[in-house]
């Protein structure tokens, strides 16, 4: 893998939606165009209509449960990554989704830039890039093969541009064998949900243009990534998983917060 991955590869469809500079070159594709009026992103998928069918918004407390809902129906930008299929420890691969954290540092001890992420405790897990943005993220809620996070916080793309409140939804869908096996095959699937304020919307369009929706796929892609990457490495290495998955150092962890 020869991509930067970002501090929590959530980040990323975020952050390109919310008008960072980089740029891609569009590609033609079999997309739908975009549905709500009011956006100039895509704000539905065949994938994310089934998605949202997963979620079983009861299970969330009621907090959790409003603001999730409130993302679901009404984003700015919804983009999926596709199925991916591939050979893991169906343990290891659960519990890399429990600690966010160490995946990052995993990355890093195989000499793949990635930002720190940090354990900022009950739950939450958080990324600061230093410069005004900061995200925290909680899983708002998990079973029967589906995983989902809620994020909020604050993006800053550029020194010229203002900071922008971001909330955002990501649905993982798992199939994981129960067949007791050491390593099975895995398949994987996400649908993110982002909401912005429609100021950043209009200016994400104007920088990015017609490649934002290509733009954060790639980061759902990413994000998948994230985590298969590591799992699949560790199936193929299972010799490196304890030097892979240590804690960091006491001294180097930072608890963050908002």
């Amino acid at each position: 893998m020869t991509r930067k991955i970002a501090a929590f590869v959530l980040i990323l469809p975020i952050w390109i939606a919310a008008g960072s500079t980089a740029r891609s070159q569009p590609r033609s594709d079999n997309r739908s165009p975009v549905v709500a009026e009011t956006s100039p992103f895509r704000t539905r998928t065949a994938s994310s209509q089934t998605a949202l069918k997963a979620v079983s918004l009861e299970t969330m407390s009621p907090q959790l449960r409003e603001r999730v809902k409130k993302v679901m129906s009404q984003p700015t930008l919804v983009t999926s990554a596709p199925v991916d299929e591939f050979r893991a420890a169906p343990n290891v691969y659960s519990w890399l989704f429990e600690h966010p954290d160490r995946v990052a540092l995993a990355w890093q001890r195989r000499n793949v830039p990635c930002t720190p992420i940090y354990d900022r405790g009950q739950g939450r897990f958080g990324w600061s890039d230093g410069e005004g943005s900061d995200i925290t993220w909680i899983t708002a809620s998990q079973g029967n093969g589906v995983r989902v996070w809620y994020a909020e916080g604050i993006i800053n793309p550029g020194r010229l541009l203002p900071n922008i409140p971001v909330k955002a939804v990501v649905i993982v869908r798992h199939q994981i064998p129960n067949t007791g096996a050491a390593v099975a095959t895995i398949r994987h699937q996400a649908d993110l949900f982002m909401q912005t304020d429609s100021r950043a919307a209009n200016l994400a369009a104007k920088l990015v243009g017609p490649s934002a929706d290509r733009m954060a796929q790639d980061g759902a892609e990413q994000l998948m990534m994230f985590f298969s990457g590591i799992a699949r490495h560790l199936a193929e290495h299972p010799d490196q998983a304890e030097k892979l998955l240590a804690p960091a150092p006491r001294t180097s962890r930072a608890t963050g917060g908002q």
